[in-house]
């Protein structure tokens, strides 16, 4: 078990190394673990995160129930009340009175700042058309790793689907229901965009093909490794390299 003891001042210093700073917008992925000790918690490592993008800054987290729903037909999702399946650090954000959690039955993230309502998205697609992910590439946001490497990099899958790489397909979530933090219970629109049978994603490779494109940013926070870049370098670099190679992101 790591002795490493990690502050919200260097979790914050950080940040700043890596190019992050006031009014940006960030999407995060996270272990809490990969810190090592955090004093604080998760809240500490969302309170650094808040406080370097500032109060016109934005951050968004994955609030995922990937595990919970993706095989249900009648699904009932709480905005409010599901957890996230995403870790420590996301179930914590979510919880804050001021996030805002999206509305898509698997794949739901939590804003908090100005532009959270901007990145709801529709609730309909996963990754592709008036999705999230369209969202952050539109308003140029930031995209950062806190201890987890290009294998959880959901940025991925929005290249897939919006290049409809042959080895995905949608279903729908029908008889499935959203319940809204209001009470509202309405019909989920939600579709999956799922792999067929015999392939599975290998996500990682992504990394060392950014890493040559000069694009990551990174330094060590605790024992963890943070990375930053450009959601728009992800998308334009590996949306070349699968558009030469519709089966890079995957393995048989």
């Amino acid at each position: 078990m790591s002795t490493t003891q990690v502050h919200q001042s260097d979790i914050e210093a950080g940040l700043h190394t890596v190019g992050l700073g006031h009014g940006d917008l960030v999407f995060v992925h996270s272990s809490l673990s990969a810190f090592g000790h955090v004093v604080g918690g998760a809240d500490t490592v969302i309170d650094a995160l808040l406080a370097v993008v500032g109060s016109e800054g934005t951050a968004v987290v994955p609030t995922f129930t990937w595990d919970r729903f993706h095989d249900e037909r009648g699904a009932v999702f709480n905005i409010a009340n599901t957890p996230s399946e995403v870790g420590a650090i996301t179930e914590t954000f979510r919880l804050r009175p001021d996030a805002r959690r999206s509305s898509h039955i698997c794949h739901s993230v939590a804003a908090i700042g100005p532009k959270a309502e901007a990145v709801m998205g529709d609730g309909v697609r996963p990754f592709g058309k008036g999705s999230t992910f369209e969202q952050l590439v539109r308003l140029d946001s930031w995209y950062l790793f806190l201890g987890v490497g290009f294998e959880v990099c959901t940025a991925l899958h929005h290249v897939e689907e919006m290049q409809q790489v042959p080895y995905r397909y949608y279903r729908d979530f029908r008889k499935s229901v959203v319940v809204f933090p209001d009470g509202r219970r309405r019909p989920s629109r939600a579709v999956e965009y799922l792999r067929r049978d015999g392939y599975r994603n290998d996500l990682a490779r992504a990394g060392p093909v950014l890493a040559d494109a000069g694009v990551l940013r990174t330094t060590e926070v605790g024992d963890a490794t943070v990375t930053n870049i450009r959601m728009r370098d992800i998308i334009e670099i590996i949306g070349r390299r699968v558009e030469t190679d519709p089966y890079f992101l995957v393995t048989r």
